[in-house]
């Protein structure tokens, strides 16, 4: 009789060891992939947040609000679409990047382009199916979707949702546009696509279940040799630590949360060594997630350290590099409407050797707030130790002259300026170049051009002050 009992004891363990095991691995990966899968959609937020913010630093509300209400294009309104369009070409994940009237809510009709960016292909080369102010959509959006977009339009904040579409999967974020009355008058939202992601977390949970199945079949292995004595007891306390692990795992969203206290063992026997072992794993699982959450945050500042200047916090010069290959592309798909300043720092060295170098520091930093500050709307990059360069289009390609006037008159104010220490008065010579189809081969030939005239007005500072 006891031997007959004995058999169906280690069965029914063996059974239950197994479907704990299973239990826990598949917890496991769900509670380690839901806290990656919102790590990765947190960065979506944040990079669509950054988009938003900086398109609607641009928009001018009344000036948006006359253009909807006319149907007309103002300026505002033109150099507004170019610099999201800008924003199209130099991010290649966004999908659409649109601004939107909801006009009802029933099937056909219901919503008003307003802005819609386009990349330079679509805008100049294949037009067909481009969307322009006044365009009213026929059933492109369903009854659904248009109550959203009247429910942000009528709020303050960034609101995300994830759609399923033909061409794969967008996340979108949108955010209501207002007049200065502060009434809501379009939305503007930008779709990234996510396509790639899923198939990135489907990766990323094999290999979860797959150190989890393995450490888990280990485990089983294990415990099926310890299932020779009789453990109903201390596997009753093991199996209501692992329940109450998996209630306290479920749905949190810290790794530090998955942790997995043992139960209290009368007797050091094979079952709390088994009890270790599973503290282990989750210990285990826990670290994997963190360092993967630590590689990608560590990659990712990498990244941005490499095209940083650590001293002004600007661009450098691979990063310089970096976009002059773009901005080469560009000019061969036929957009030819760019210049390049060059601005080089004067006296440097004297700085350096008479007054320290920390001052010789801060002069570059002073010269680097003055040009960021002048040229606003073009990104500044530092590409030498007392040289930098500023890609001219939009805005200050055609003000170039009076925003050369403007740091040309700072320039000449600092220098007598006699409140200011020595090493204050900054001293520096600018030049610039436009592309010319018939004097530039390349970008490279525009930089020349550009470092000429800089030295040439270095050359007339020099003159004026031997004078």
């Amino acid at each position: 009789m006891a031997g007959r009992n004995k058999q169906p004891l280690n069965r029914s363990i063996t059974i239950g060891c197994v479907i704990f095991i299973l239990v826990l691995c598949v917890l496991l990966s769900v509670a380690n992939l839901t806290i990656y899968r919102n790590y990765v959609y947190s960065d979506y937020r944040s990079y669509i947040a950054e988009l938003l913010d900086f398109a609607m630093a641009h928009i001018d509300g009344d000036d948006l609000k006359n253009c909807i209400e006319t149907l007309e294009e103002s300026d505002k309104y033109k150099e507004t679409l170019h610099i999201m369009d800008e924003m199209m070409d130099h991010f290649k994940d966004i999908h659409y990047f649109y601004a939107v009237l909801p006009l009802n809510r029933e099937d056909t009709g219901n919503v008003m382009s307003v802005l819609s960016a386009e990349r330079y292909y679509d805008r100049y080369i294949d037009t067909e199916g481009n969307l322009y102010l006044g365009w009213i959509s026929d059933d492109e959006f369903d009854s659904e979707t248009v109550a959203k977009f009247f429910e942000i339009m009528e709020g303050d904040d960034i609101v995300y949702f994830e759609e399923k579409t033909e061409w794969g999967t967008d996340y979108t974020g949108a955010v209501p546009i207002k007049d200065s009355s502060g009434k809501g008058i379009a939305i503007l939202a930008a779709d990234i696509d996510i396509s790639f992601i899923n198939g990135m977390i489907k990766e990323y949970a094999f290999i979860n279940i797959g150190i989890i199945a393995a450490v888990g079949l280990l485990f089983i292995g294990l415990f099926l040799l310890w299932s020779r004595r009789n453990i109903t007891g201390p596997i009753k306390q093991l199996e209501q630590s692992a329940v109450g692990f998996v209630d306290h795992s479920r749905g949190q969203r810290s790794v530090d949360a998955l942790s997995f206290h043992a139960p209290e063992m009368k007797t050091d026997n094979e079952i709390k060594s088994l009890s270790d072992a599973v503290v282990k794993m989750a210990e285990d699982m826990r670290d994997y997630v963190s360092e993967i959450i630590k590689a990608e945050i560590k990659a990712k500042n990498m990244q941005e350290l490499a095209n940083r200047d650590s001293l002004t916090g600007i661009r450098n010069k691979t990063a310089y590099d970096n976009e002059i290959k773009r901005l080469q592309a560009m000019v061969e798909h036929g957009d030819k409407k760019l210049g390049i300043a060059v601005i080089d720092l004067n006296f440097l060295k004297k700085t350096n050797d008479v007054y320290g170098h920390e001052n010789g520091n801060l002069v570059i930093q002073k010269l680097c707030a003055i040009i960021c500050r002048i040229f606003a709307h073009s990104p500044v990059f530092r590409i030498g130790g007392d040289e930098f360069a500023v890609i001219l289009r939009g805005v200050d390609y055609d003000q170039y002259d009076q925003l050369k006037q403007r740091f040309d008159a700072e320039i000449e104010r600092m220098a007598g300026d006699e409140t200011l220490e020595p090493w204050e008065r900054v001293s520096a010579a600018i030049g610039a170049a436009f592309y010319d189809e018939s004097l530039d081969d390349n970008l490279n030939s525009l930089f020349r051009r550009a470092d000429y005239e800089m030295y040439e007005q270095k050359k007339r500072m020099k003159a004026e002050r031997d004078d």
